[in-house]
């Protein structure tokens, strides 16, 4: 079993819609999407997925952002961004998972 920082478990528990955009990447993986998109998936506005994705002001910290966790990556493809759930976002994903489908106590 991998190590998981406890401070990724901290952030997506934080935020829900933190944990749908990391749920809705781990699903489409390997391939990725666009910000417009990712929004309409998650059904939020793009500047809260964006926030949550980089971080933005005080309202969404960028040290908790899903890129700085390292659950998200960024690459820059035919004048658009993808936004792509990395391998280690893609295991914490699926520990998540199991946990919450276990019985807790």
């Amino acid at each position: 079993m991998m190590f998981i920082n406890p401070t990724i478990i901290r952030s997506l528990n934080k935020s829900k819609l933190r944990k749908r955009i990391v749920y809705f990447l781990y699903d489409v993986h390997p391939h990725g999407t666009y910000l417009s998109e990712l929004s309409r998936r998650v059904k939020s506005d793009p500047s809260n997925v964006l926030g949550c994705l980089k971080g933005m002001g005080n309202r969404y910290n960028g040290s908790s952002s899903l890129i700085e966790l390292g659950l998200v990556s960024c690459d820059g493809r035919e004048g658009m961004k993808i936004y792509q759930m990395t391998e280690y976002g893609k295991t914490v994903v699926e520990y998540l998972k199991d946990y919450d489908s276990s019985d807790k106590w």
